[in-house]
């Protein structure tokens, strides 16, 4: 059947999203290439696999693995809600953070009216906006920061929700809490604002805002969203959650899948979050990977814009896809940032010191090279 054919069926702007494209996996790029072995600092995902102790969980779970899974996600939600010390009827889970954008978009959003965020960021965020038939406004940036104050003076009365991912991604920069609280309080109670905090596990600034504490205190139109896909290494089961008032949630349960989060995930990610240890060593690898790749960046005398995320930004000075793609014929995986607008950046996940080091040594041949 044709797209012509099909025009009277599809929604019109539909026609007009640009899906989203996610980092190339490591088996493709071995197959596509020849290659036996890739490293892949592209996705953001925890180099570490996944802890012991979710692994051990997922194992036992299988034997129930022909029962459908519990769909408001009881026992993992009771661990949340022990682990944040917040009410359990505050938080929803789902099939990835990505799941619960889309059930905050299907609850609140309807068509014709506008979402914000900035330029520079998450891109599932205009993608859900476009399916809705909303307006996406996206705020430009202010040295690779959300520009709260031009969030504010874009909200119009079409506006019903804001998105701030916070550190943001790609960037890995963040909002501080000073900037937050004077936003928050000027924000009409009307519009959702949400904070997407995928990355809070690896954030080691002082001024960095505390969000939960609004969460708890059951904020009318504050929302926060968390993953297990980062911190806790388990992306290949997408898991993640939302806290908010009790009211949103149960108005969340309405539009949300029933069985939407499967019996493995539950079980895994209720176990990451007993082994803290797991996450302390995580912590531990990320910090001193950043501070790693940062003295090395600067050996090669390129911009790397400070993160507080598990990823750091970089200005090569070249072409990203070029750079993307000479460093793939190598063998590594990276993400070219050209998507976003950003025309020579790269962004790199933090791995392994030997990941590390063979991103460095790759990525200074290739600027040896191009200096010929």
């Amino acid at each position: 059947m044709t797209t012509t054919m099909l025009k009277p069926i599809f929604k019109e702007f539909i026609e007009k999203i640009r899906p989203y494209e996610p980092g190339k996996p490591i088996k493709e790029v071995e197959r596509e290439l020849g290659l036996r072995r890739v490293v892949k600092l592209a996705s953001n995902e925890n180099p570490l696999g996944p802890s012991r102790k979710a692994v051990r969980a997922m194992r036992h779970a299988l034997r129930e693995a022909h029962l459908y899974p519990e769909s408001t996600c009881f026992y993992l939600v009771k661990r949340i809600s022990e682990e944040l010390g917040v009410a359990e009827n505050q938080i929803l889970v789902g099939n990835g953070s990505n799941e619960i954008i889309e059930i905050l978009m299907r609850g609140f959003v309807s068509e014709g009216d506008q979402v914000i965020s900035s330029e520079t960021s998450f891109l599932v965020y205009p993608i859900l906006t476009q399916v809705m038939g909303a307006e996406y406004i996206a705020v430009p940036m202010k040295d690779f920061r959300y520009d709260l104050e031009g969030i504010f003076a874009a909200i119009t009365e079409k506006t019903k929700m804001i998105f701030i991912a916070n550190p943001n991604n790609p960037t890995g920069t963040y909002v501080k809490a000073r900037e937050v609280e004077d936003f928050i309080a000027k924000v009409p109670k009307h519009i959702l604002i949400c904070f997407d905090e995928a990355y809070v596990d690896f954030v080691d600034a002082a001024d960095f805002p505390h969000m939960l504490f609004h969460a708890k205190t059951e904020k009318p139109n504050i929302v926060l969203l968390r993953t297990f896909s980062k911190s806790y290494g388990l992306a290949g089961l997408r898991v993640g959650y939302a806290v908010a008032a009790g009211e949103i949630i149960r108005y969340l349960h309405k539009v949300r899948q029933p069985f939407n989060v499967n019996s493995l995930a539950q079980a895994g990610a209720a176990a990451a979050l007993e082994d803290r240890f797991f996450l302390w060593r995580t912590r531990l690898l990320v910090r001193s990977g950043r501070k790693y790749l940062y003295k090395r960046l600067a050996k090669l005398g390129l911009r790397a814009i400070p993160s507080q995320a598990n990823f750091i930004l970089v200005d090569t000075g070249y072409a990203a896809d070029e750079v993307f793609e000479a460093l793939l014929r190598k063998g590594l995986i990276v993400r070219s940032m050209k998507a976003y607008g950003l025309s020579t950046f790269i962004r790199v996940t933090i791995g392994r010191r030997g990941e590390n080091a063979l991103f460095y040594r790759l990525l200074k041949q290739f600027l040896k090279e191009k200096q010929k």
